[in-house]
């Protein structure tokens, strides 16, 4: 079950996941230094190369820091958190398949949870689409819709992690999911999703 797990598990999953999300741009940026190294007049070549990675790390790292990290109390304005989150999507969709974020959050207390519950949710994109973020009386809602069909098998996978099922296969890909069910754990809160192909929605509330 997942709570039996969590307490010993959680903080491994985390930081595969966060490796895994940072290794492909750092391996980018060692590479193109490595090529001008070898070759100085390449820097036109790389320079682009170092641009986009570096501002993919930076975006994630920012994106990391705030929901996993220590809790921030000085955060006051909902809306630096948005741009974080903006920034953080951008560095998973492309320029022909974007994620656009619809944001209705007021309450900056409520960083961690909704900056993981967006990560959990951008997963499930395959051509990008639309990220809603909801706040009203009951709580969260993070929808994500999208003309093309969204990862089925993710979502699968998600609601297992819900259900107290622990996948079999890449556990940590579902980090996010683990942690925010630690955090939530003993509290009234409850976690739900609902699915079809081209939309789905987490509850939290």
């Amino acid at each position: 079950m997942v709570k039996k797990l969590l307490p010993q598990y959680v903080s491994e999953l985390i930081c595969t996941r966060i490796s895994h999300d940072l290794i492909g741009n750092i391996g980018a940026v060692a590479n193109a230094v490595e090529l001008m190294d070898d070759d100085a007049e390449s820097l036109n070549d790389v320079k682009p190369i170092l641009e986009v990675s570096s501002q993919t790390l930076t975006s994630r790292l920012k994106f990391f820091r705030l929901a996993f990290g220590l809790k921030n109390t000085d955060i006051k304005d909902i809306n630096d958190i948005r741009t974080i989150a903006e920034k953080y999507l951008s560095t998973i969709g492309s320029r022909t398949s974007p994620i656009n974020l619809l944001w209705m959050v007021h309450t900056p207390q409520l960083y961690k949870i909704v900056l993981l519950g967006i990560m959990i949710m951008a997963d499930v994109f395959i051509r990008g689409g639309e990220l809603s973020v909801c706040e009203d009386n009951n709580g969260l809602e993070i929808k994500a819709a999208s003309p093309s069909p969204l990862s089925v098998g993710k979502l699968a996978t998600l609601q297992k992690v819900t259900e107290g099922i622990v996948p079999e296969e890449n556990p940590a890909q579902s980090a996010p999911l683990f942690y925010l069910m630690s955090l939530l754990d003993g509290s009234n809160v409850n976690i739900c999703l609902k699915y079809d192909n081209n939309s789905a929605i987490l509850q939290i509330a």
